[in-house]
């Protein structure tokens, strides 16, 4: 996905966002924010929104106090994202389709997103979802794509949101090969191998990216997870920058989030603040002049 000029200064939001939580001194926060500007201002808009967020980022790293600024609240938010699923179980049990709003609460949790805003309403936005469904919705593809799959990749994002991740894929077919794959190190609040070792995730086998960047940089992953994502009968990807890098995928991949901004709302046609489950072949469509 192409970026915007929003996404520019949305990139050192981010990074001011890290600064405070970090507990750094304004002085450090204003030398963060000018050495993360010099690090994107000669990009262009053919990079990703995920990538000039991940550069930025980056640069910032050297100003942090402390190495990972989010993890205490991404400890905070799998409390709470546990605690709303032992609240709404009954709830999946009792839909008529269980997989669907399964689906439906894993994209809800994608509200979780520290790189957008601080203040979310989870449980508002799990109950506006269950009643309105995804305002894009490739769920009819993406179900007769399982009934024959061998195996299945998500592509994780969020701390929190990895919750309704696990659920969603332990309540699959144990026949289906079942894979996770999150950030190798510490970026905004997305989650990381090493924190990932905390659930119980049956038989469901964890890999990383290989990397800690946001979205998937091919120029950046592991060639274990590329070949992962090559070879699985079905990919989804969850959240904002997994969306903004495989967007464009040569293969399909089921793209799964919460819409934030504008940016996403005008690639996805969707308003923001409302879900989408759509194959990124939709998209492909959808720029070739046909709705999906």
């Amino acid at each position: 996905m192409r970026g915007a000029p929003e996404c520019f200064p949305c990139s050192l939001n981010q990074v001011l966002k890290l600064m405070r939580v970090a507990g750094a001194d304004d002085e450090t926060i204003l030398r963060a924010i000018k050495d993360s500007w010099e690090a994107i201002r000669n990009f262009g808009l053919e990079k990703s929104p995920a990538y000039v967020a991940t550069v930025a980022i980056r640069r910032a790293r050297k100003y942090f106090p402390v190495d990972d600024p989010y993890r205490e609240l991404k400890s905070q938010h799998n409390k709470l994202a546990a605690d709303m699923l032992e609240r709404i179980k009954p709830i999946l049990d009792s839909s008529p389709d269980p997989l669907k709003a399964a689906l439906i609460v894993m994209a809800s949790g994608n509200i979780i997103d520290l790189g957008v805003h601080h203040d979310f309403d989870l449980e508002g936005t799990l109950r506006r979802n269950l009643e309105e469904g995804f305002a894009r919705d490739d769920y009819g593809p993406f179900r007769e794509k399982l009934k024959r799959a061998k195996s299945l990749l998500l592509i994780a994002d969020n701390a929190g949101e990895i919750v309704f991740d696990l659920h969603f894929l332990k309540s699959l077919s144990p026949d289906l090969e079942r894979y996770i794959a999150v950030k190798e190190g510490p970026i905004l609040n997305d989650v990381t191998f090493s924190e990932v070792s905390g659930f119980d995730t049956g038989d469901v086998k964890v890999v990383s990216t290989g990397s800690d960047g946001l979205g998937v940089i091919f120029e950046e992953v592991s060639e274990d997870f590329r070949n992962l994502f090559e070879e699985a009968d079905i990919v989804i990807a969850k959240g904002h920058a997994n969306f903004e890098t495989l967007d464009e995928a040569e293969r399909e991949v089921f793209l799964l989030l919460q819409v934030k901004c504008q940016v996403v709302a005008r690639r996805t046609r969707t308003p923001v603040g409302r879900a989408v489950f759509l194959s990124n072949r939709s998209l492909a469509r959808q720029e070739g002049g046909h709705d999906a």
